[in-house]
């Protein structure tokens, strides 16, 4: 038998995540002693602190919440996370190039993606593919997330919650083979280290090599995590943890195809097309390292303090095309080349200490948070010039073999731009249970934020402070049913220049939302939101340009700058979303979402976003076939479109279907197939600039699943 520990040592281990929450495991087995319970039950139980940073449920959450879980994860082979944000309710992936995305949830940039619920709100760019197999869920929460991460945006965060050890022993081997010469290999092992489990540890490894659809890419990704966690002492815990990604293109889309013709008329190309050279690449590796101390200070309070460090590094050799004068429809000429060679690096360090715990008012219990972190960037990024006779008009489009141009004689580097980012804040919520059904939740950000930088000679240092208030009510109407309602302030620091060649500054307004969660026995959970933003000078891309103003036919330094005005906006809209179990053998997870923008002149705004989506995976264990277990998924917007009319890229609405089947070969082992895109339909990956790509036909992918 293993031995055992008092519930307030149990207690202390939870502490050790800041996604978990303290539960009671037992009761006093009379006034002097506690029952004894095994310090490894507490891992079963982690509950994430979401949108107000407090422990409470998605049902007491006053904000929409989606948590998309490991077994989904693997059963419909979201490996990366481009395609498991494609199937959350609310959230839109614009892939503009291969190697580059952007996300965006209510009509606005997602510009904080957090691990464990630390992270630093400084952009809305993902280069390369970050892999899933390190996570035991992912949580979107929509919405203004100024209690997250102290500077209020009203699209959301995204939150990936790490693997912890479990309790046993346990492990797995899962390898896939697929479309495009796809192979992957997983490995997932988790093992206690004490004879009591109070110490355990946990290692994710993962290997992937495919080619493309798209002519000349390929990528590579090798993954590895490890994990340890334990007891210090009676009330102290540590938790500290590495993880290590590399992710490997070639053949890489640095812009995209040319969608329009001189003559306003939009081309169409086969879904393999590519713009690239043979000799481009870009490459990513990320290390973070993280140290968490818990400290159990009394059965009500506890204290987590965090250190999260990540080296960043991306190298790249790519190739744009762009054209001055049209491309001619006839003659497929009036391309010109623009290479280029980028080194990127960046350190970024988090501090963070918080104060989470209970305290009893007036006959009811309440919680409190207050916490205070330090979030540092470093960053540098190099360019290397190339030969101007590189820079040339390319022969007739499409038909490329990806050695039009040779790889250039690249110069030495040069530091084109640095950045020393500082966001210091002071952080605190309150959980009021005003009545036995109604409660309020108020919360604040008071937050400094410097920057000193400079890109290609020009300036785009900023000073700035300011704070982001919060308000949020949930009134349980009947038992299972929750009406709520929250309020935010919009300060969102913007990165990049304006018209004048100065820092844009930030981006301001209000967010707001109101709703009901209804809960069902079987754990169904529906949600009904209705959210409005207002918000001032929202950054939007204008062009390229080298800053003289000046037209001429020097080229070389024609894309030194990327140059965004600023906007007003207003975005509305309502969703609606479905998780749990709707009978014994059907589980879904669903959502619709129909947004409206506008600028102040009654204008579409953003027409790159769909303004209705839909959402669906659904799975279904038949009972006539236990060992059989079988999905569904779908993915529909309508249309979008990009640019004026006659010079306007257009996406036409399109629905996705995919499907699994896993079967269960004996108790250790089972095989599944994967299928994506069953009805292969022809789509642009994103009409986010006047540029476009096509997304991926129909595929699939074989897989074999050994568990021990």
């Amino acid at each position: 038998m293993k031995k055992s520990l008092p519930i307030f040592l149990s207690k202390a281990l939870l502490a050790a995540t800041p996604v978990a929450s303290p539960v009671v495991l037992a009761q006093a087995a009379d006034a002097q002693f506690s029952e004894e319970v095994s310090i490894t039950a507490i891992r079963e139980d982690r509950k994430s602190r979401g949108a107000t940073g407090l422990d409470l449920s998605a049902y007491e959450t006053p904000q929409s919440l989606t948590i998309i879980n490991v077994e989904t994860i693997q059963e419909f082979g979201l490996v990366d996370i481009n395609s498991l944000l494609k199937m959350a309710t609310g959230v839109n992936v614009d892939a503009t190039e291969t190697d580059r995305t952007y996300y965006n949830a209510r009509g606005f940039d997602i510009t904080s993606m957090h691990v464990d619920g630390i992270g630093m709100p400084f952009g809305n760019l993902l280069v390369g593919d970050r892999d899933t197999a390190t996570y035991e869920k992912v949580e979107v929460i929509r919405g203004s997330n100024g209690l997250v991460t102290g500077l209020g945006n009203p699209s959301g965060t995204i939150n990936y919650v790490r693997k912890r050890p479990t309790n046993e022993l346990d492990g797995s081997v899962r390898m896939t083979v697929g479309e495009w010469n796809n192979v992957r290999a997983e490995v997932d092992v988790s093992t206690p280290l004490t004879e009591s489990g109070s110490w355990a540890a946990r290692v994710v490894g993962v290997y992937q090599d495919k080619d493309s659809w798209l002519d000349h890419y390929g990528n590579d990704r090798q993954v590895a995590y490890f994990v340890l966690d334990g007891q210090l002492s009676d009330n102290l815990t540590l938790t500290t943890g590495y993880t290590h990604q590399a992710n490997n293109s070639d053949g890489v889309l640095w812009g995209a195809l040319p969608v329009l013709y001189k003559d306003g008329t939009q081309a169409d190309y086969d879904v393999s097309t590519s713009t690239t050279m043979d000799w481009t690449y870009w490459n990513t590796q990320t290390d973070e390292a993280f140290v968490e101390l818990g400290w159990q200070i009394s059965d009500n309070w506890r204290l987590l303090t965090t250190a999260s460090y990540t080296d960043y590094t991306e190298n790249s050799e790519v190739f744009y095309i762009y054209s001055n004068t049209g491309l001619d429809p006839d003659t497929g000429l009036g391309l010109e080349s623009y290479p280029g060679k980028y080194d990127d690096e960046k350190q970024d360090l988090i501090l963070d200490a918080s104060l989470v715990g209970d305290f009893t008012a007036w006959g009811q219990q309440h919680s409190l948070q207050l916490g205070l972190s330090s979030a540092r960037r470093d960053a540098q990024s190099f360019a290397h010039a190339a030969p101007a006779s590189d820079f040339i008009s390319m022969p007739a489009f499409p038909g490329w073999q990806g050695n039009e141009v040779t790889r250039p004689n690249w110069a030495a580097p040069y530091e084109s731009a640095n950045e020393d980012i500082e966001l210091n804040r002071l952080y605190g919520s309150v959980h009021l249970a005003l009545t036995d059904t109604f409660n309020l939740i108020l919360g604040l950000n008071a937050v400094d934020y410097t920057n000193e930088g400079i890109s290609y000679g020009v300036s785009t240092s900023s000073t700035e402070d300011g704070t982001s208030p919060y308000i949020g009510a949930t009134w349980e109407v009947i038992d299972g049913l929750n009406a709520y309602a929250s309020y935010s302030d919009i300060y969102q620091p913007q990165y990049v220049l304006g018209e004048d060649l100065q820092s844009l500054g930030s981006a301001e307004g209000k967010s707001y939302e109101a709703g009901l969660k209804k809960t069902f026995a079987n754990n169904t959970l529906v949600t009904l939101a209705l959210f409005r933003t207002e918000q001032s000078n929202l950054q939007e891309f204008k062009e390229y340009g080298d800053g003289d103003g000046v037209d001429d036919d020097f080229y070389e330094d024609d894309f030194n700058f990327s140059i965004y005005r600023g906007v007003d906006v207003e975005s509305e809209g309502v969703e609606l979303e479905i998780t749990g179990d709707v009978t014994d053998t059907v589980s879904i997870q669903a959502g619709l979402t129909h947004l409206s923008m506008e600028d102040p002149d009654g204008n579409e705004a953003r027409t790159f976003i769909p303004r209705n989506t839909a959402k669906l995976l659904l799975t279904w264990d038949p009972s006539q076939l236990p060992d059989l277990k079988l999905g569904l998924s779908a993915r529909w917007q309508d249309n979008t479109y990009y640019g004026p009319q006659g010079a306007r890229i257009n996406q036409d609405s399109y629905t996705l279907f995919g499907a699994y089947a896993n079967y269960q070969v004996t108790q250790d082992l089972s095989i599944g197939l994967n299928l994506d895109n069953i009805t292969d339909e022809k789509y642009f990956s994103s009409v986010k600039y006047d540029q476009a790509w096509y997304a991926a036909p129909r595929s699939y992918n074989l897989s074999a699943n050994w568990q021990f």
